[in-house]
Parts: structure tokens; C-alpha cells; sequence
């Protein structure tokens, strides 16, 4: 069933902007992104280093805010096809929780049943400043045609 929050190709249209979730960087899941990925970088891990905090894993926000576009697209996403180029522009911090949004910047032309949609994704840090920003290039169905009743 397609609810009205359902985000299909065509409703996708360039300035449409998405709230995503916030992002926890938390130190229990960035604990959790280091096991995972088996990265103890020391500037993930100390306090000893450039910015005299430890800084969360860049792909860590990034992750989760393309996991967060992915479950605004459960009906609609077939694949990513292209992330980035992508940009750190300013550090953040474990214990930091992120705002992020993505806006549609394009489309592709559309044909057998789907179309790209570029999305540039802006991942802020708790000062406003934006910390990462990057493009995803989507492949995103089109809305499906209703069923005719016999």
C-alpha cells in the first residue's frame, strides 16, 4: 500500500528536499563502527591528536544518512549507482548528534520503469556548520500505475 509520504521518480523533482534523521555519534556506536570495520584509528580513539577531541569516522555520518535516504525510499530505491564526490569539511566530534538533509539536484531521463535522482547531501554539525557534503546518485522507480478493476 502506498502511503502519502511514498517518494517515487516523479515526485522527486529538483529542490525537493528531504529531512533525514539525526545522526548519533554517540561513543557507543562509534565504538561499534570501529569493531565493525576493525578501525581504531587513534584520531577516532583519543583525545591526542589535532583537534584535541576524538573525532568520529567520516564514513560513520555518511553511512547513516544514506541508510536514513534508503527508509524514506522503501517502496521506490532499486540502487545507488554513484556517492560522491563527497567532502570532510569540518570535524565531527564523538558525543556529537548530526542534522542532515538531502535535496534532489537532478534527474536522469527515465525509461523501463525507473530514472536517476542526484541528491546532494548536507550532514551539519551541532554549531550549523556543515561538515560533510556530498552527492548520491539514485536509481529510483517510478511511480507504479494503479490496478484496474474488473
Amino acid at each position: 500500500m502506498e502511503s502519502s509520504k511514498d517518494h517515487w521518480y516523479e515526485t522527486l523533482s529538483p529542490g525537493t528536499v528531504l529531512s533525514l534523521p539525526d545522526i548519533d555519534c554517540s561513543k557507543a556506536r562509534i565504538a561499534r563502527h570501529s569493531e565493525l570495520f576493525d578501525a581504531y584509528h587513534s584520531v577516532n580513539t583519543s583525545t591526542d591528536n589535532r583537534f584535541g577531541r576524538a573525532i568520529a569516522h567520516g564514513p560513520h555520518p555518511v553511512a547513516q544518512a544514506m541508510a536514513s535516504v534508503g527508509n524514506l525510499l522503501p517502496n521506490s530505491l532499486v540502487a545507488m549507482s554513484q556517492l560522491g564526490p563527497w567532502r570532510f569539511l569540518c570535524p565531527a566530534f564523538v558525543g556529537d548528534r548530526l542534522t542532515a538533509d538531502a535535496t534532489v539536484i537532478g534527474r536522469g531521463a527515465a525509461s523501463r520503469g525507473s530514472g536517476t535522482v542526484v541528491l546532494e547531501v548536507r550532514i551539519i554539525d551541532p554549531d550549523g556548520r556543515v561538515s560533510q557534503i556530498g552527492e548520491a546518485h539514485l536509481l529510483v522507480r517510478q511511480r507504479p500505475k494503479p490496478q484496474e478493476t474488473a
